[in-house]
């Protein structure tokens, strides 16, 4: 993958993460249903939570660094 389309990706998925915790996303969870006695809006939050911090993490091992910009006048007056 180029690098233009890695950053692109890591915006969308910047977004997605906004938008998956907007209020009535949540909200859509909003039933009587419990996952090992805690209510699913909970479960919702950490599980998006825990993907958002997993995802930042391999974007930033994917991601190369970036370089500084070249100063050609500095390399004109080592010649």
């Amino acid at each position: 993958m180029t690098r233009r389309k890695l950053v692109s990706a890591a915006l969308f998925f910047t977004l997605f993460g906004v938008i998956a915790l907007l209020p009535p996303l949540v909200l859509l969870f909003r039933i009587d249903t419990r996952v090992l006695g805690v209510p699913i809006e909970t479960v919702y939050i950490f599980v998006l939570w825990a993907l958002l911090v997993a995802g930042g993490r391999w974007f930033s091992g994917v991601l190369p660094d970036d370089e500084p910009p070249r100063d050609d006048r500095r390399t004109e007056r080592n010649r």
